[in-house]
């Protein structure tokens, strides 16, 4: 947000307006609740305010009804997968139509014309046409959320919205949903009045929260940076004893608190850290809280003693996000949100109780970028397409699991490493400990395929999926961590901008672990064993997307970024790195053959439509018109599921109708947050991956941030992206790794090396 924003105090006075709008319109919205037209009654004609039953005479049957004052209810035809079960038509003078329709946990669909056109307030899908050929408003019946002990659930469903009086001619069309009266009424011009929506109130809060931030945001700061200078000057003379009567036993205790801390070596902080993972391992498998709260404990101190230890933590439990922490009897935590928000909470406990007692080194601590700004927007935005979702509750839940969590692990990273008087350092810590949780989790793959426990029998394999539900989340994971691995593993974690300006490499430097074994740097070859086991259990998830998608762009990309890394000026650049790079590949290839003739891959060209190209092609198509019907606020977090089953799923895609993503990357942001969210997340990807590129040319760790990108948008084009806590947090972790570059062209931030000159 620009500068100038903060300069200006009317901005503080229309943050104040705009929440007195945002509660006003809250106010007039609270009394508004849905209703329902009068009971349907036998009609003679269908006109302005008619609500008939199906027994009445303007209703034209074809052969095969059952008309009673219940509904209307179809038979099975001969041919149920390509004959209707039942046509009807009738006529109306007015504009709006309503059907009162039978939703439940059955397979059906309808289409609707009116005047030889698809009825407009009902989703038209590309080629999907009714009996004649002809394309028709379109709905699926199928919601099992809404069926009851009773039955299916009766629901009013506005059809079409018409420009004029009419009349006008309409023909329903049933497709299957015989036994369940699919027809219940009809109304014209009769529904209330839809209540209003509350996102607007929402937008209007969040508008007013960002300029309240963008003004104050200056002020916070210069009283931040008077008490850190004021805290400079503090020692440990400050609180002798005759010195201690004016202040009180809080802060007394504190400062001992305080040297504790900070007498605590830096070997002892990594075991309490280590000892405390440990024990917090051991009480999630035991189920004993009494276990984990010790563990976190132990892990909190050290984390006081070094905040990156406690993210450092986070990151590796990554993967084991599936299982509760438990915390008192009978109650667990989420790890990821404990994680973020006790990350947080040392953060503001460490800048109290240790206030005056940090090191210095004379580095400024570094402000939000445009990353963050950009990132904090699209959550606050994914706010509002939340309030504005069917499932609400659905929807709030995905919101603060997976967009608030990131946010603030965004903040958390970026406190994290703005603290350490070695940056990079840091970085290398945390991109260990990412890794060693992926290696973790790829070993207990490894023994459950060996032992052939928990793996998922199917297409003539046994794929492996150690903690996750499904293998492909599994592969999801580890292409990703494998990524890091190969980049730190081949290239090593030189730090080649700080020497070129002193001393031009060996190239058995720069080779890092393709030189020799015994040469290479000790994190080099600790990354390259870690990174083993990962590739290994990646390609036994047998993840079509990861092995065909995600894996080729990956060592595509690590050559790319690798090239930059290595090419310095006055030294030529061997190709030996790319013959390790052709080497994975080729293992990979190898390992695959012995499966090539499993039903898994020789389907894998296979688009009929009842087939697994064939339903995701349907899929997309789905997920295109639910994108453009819902153009600027989606249907809202994890609410994909609710509209494609009961909305926009493709008579032949009938065999899966349990997708609650659009197996696509765009897609899916579009289809959750609409194209404000897409543009958002495109800005915030595009940011991080030149701060990528730009560290790309002095660090292994940025390169393999470039690969993970790779894959990760790579496999996306056919599977999840981001839409998974675990997942979203690494998207920040690496997208926030690396400071941007000023327009200059010199990195933000002091710890940033200086590329070299060509």
């Amino acid at each position: 947000m620009p500068a100038r924003l903060s300069a200006s105090p009317h901005y503080l006075f229309v943050s104040v307006l705009l929440f007195l709008l945002a509660a006003g319109w809250l106010a007039a919205t609270s009394g508004d609740e849905a209703g329902s037209p009068a009971a349907a009654t036998v009609v003679n004609r269908l006109d302005n305010g008619a609500v008939a039953s199906m027994d009445s005479s303007v209703f034209a049957f074809e052969p095969g009804w059952h008309v009673t004052v219940e509904g209307a209810d179809t038979t099975e035809p001969d041919e149920p997968w390509t004959q209707p079960s039942g046509r009807m038509a009738f006529e109306y003078s007015g504009r709006e139509l309503a059907l009162q329709l039978a939703l439940g946990d059955y397979w059906g669909y309808i289409f609707v014309t009116v005047d030889g056109r698809p009825a407009n307030r009902l989703p038209t899908l590309w080629g999907n046409s009714d009996s004649r050929g002809q394309p028709g408003g379109y709905l699926p019946l199928f919601a099992p959320e809404k069926e009851t002990e009773a039955g299916p659930a009766t629901e009013w469903v506005v059809v079409h919205r018409a420009s004029n009086d009419g009349p006008h001619q309409v023909v329903v069309e049933v497709w299957r949903g015989w036994g369940q009266t699919v027809l219940r009424a009809v109304a014209v011009d009769a529904m209330p009045t839809v209540p209003r929506p509350q996102w607007p109130a929402i937008l209007l809060g969040l508008i007013g929260v960002w300029l309240a931030v963008a003004s104050a945001g200056p002020i916070l700061e210069r009283v931040v940076a008077a008490r850190r200078l004021s805290g400079e000057g503090a020692t440990d003379a400050a609180l002798a004893p005759q010195g201690r009567r004016g202040r009180g036993m809080a802060q007394i205790w504190a400062h001992r608190f305080a040297r504790l801390i900070t007498s605590v070596p830096w070997k002892y902080a990594i075991g309490m850290a280590v000892a405390g993972v440990a024990m917090i391992g051991t009480g999630i498998v035991a189920q004993n809280w009494v276990l984990t709260d010790a563990g976190l404990v132990m892990l909190g101190v050290a984390g006081l003693r070094r905040p990156f230890l406690w993210t450092g933590a986070l990151l590796f439990g990554l993967p084991f996000y599936l299982h509760p922490l438990p915390f008192l009897p009978g109650r667990a935590l989420n790890l990821i949100e404990l994680g973020v928000y006790g990350g947080l909470g040392l953060t503001v406990a460490r800048l109290f109780i240790l206030q005056g007692r940090q090191r210095t080194s004379g580095q400024q601590p570094t402000a939000l970028d445009a990353r963050h700004r950009i990132f904090f927007l699209l959550v606050s935005f994914a706010l509002v397409a939340t309030v504005a979702a069917e499932q609400e509750g659905v929807a709030l839940r995905e919101w603060r699991t997976l967009f608030l969590s990131a946010g603030l692990f965004a903040l958390l990273l970026h406190k994290t490493l703005g603290r350490e008087d070695d940056s990079g350092a840091a970085r290398t810590f945390l991109a260990f400990c990412w890794l060693a949780g992926g290696a973790v989790v790829a070993t207990a793959g490894l023994w459950q395929y060996v032992t052939e426990q928990n793996v998922i029998q199917a297409e003539g394999v046994n794929r492996i999926r150690a903690f996750y539900g499904s293998p492909n989340n599994l592969g999801l994971y580890l292409e990703r961590t494998a990524a890091m691995g190969l980049a730190m593993g081949i290239f090593g974690t030189l730090k080649a901008g700080n020497k070129r300006n002193r001393v031009t490499l060996t190239r058995l430097e720069r080779l890092s672990i393709l030189g020799s074994w015994k040469s290479a740097p000790m994190p080099a070859r600790c990354a390259l064993l870690l990174t083993i086991p990962q590739l290994l259990a990646l390609l036994l998830t047998f993840s079509k997307g990861a092995i065909f998608l995600g894996l080729p762009a990956m060592l595509l990309a690590l050559a790319i970024g690798g090239r930059r890394l290595l090419a310095a000026p006055g030294l030529g650049l061997s190709s030996r790195w790319g013959w390790g790079l052709a080497a994975v590949a080729a293992a990979m290839v190898l390992g695959l053959i012995p499966f090539l003739g499993t039903e898994r891959f020789r389907s894998l060209l296979d688009f009929r439509p009842e087939g697994t190209a064939g339903i995701r092609l349907s899929l997309w198509r789905s997920s295109v018109q639910m994108a453009l019907d819902h153009l600027w606020l989606g249907v809202g977090p994890d609410n994909f599921l609710y509209s494609y089953r009961s909305g926009y799923i493709l008579p032949a895609a009938w065999r899966d109708p349990s997708l609650n993503h659009p197996h696509n990357v765009v897609l899916d942001w579009w289809t959750r947050l609409g194209l404000p969210g897409l543009a958002l997340a495109a800005a915030w990807l595009w940011l991080g991956l030149r701060s990528l590129w730009r560290a790309a040319t002095s660090d292994a760790i940025a390169v393999g941030g470039l690969g993970v990108v790779a894959a990760a948008l790579g496999h996306g084009l056919i599977d999840a992206s981001y839409a998974l806590p675990d997942l979203l947090i690494v998207w920040v972790f690496l997208l926030h790794l690396f400071s941007l570059p000023t327009a200059s062209g010199t990195v933000a931030g002091p710890e940033e090396p200086q590329p070299a000159s060509r």
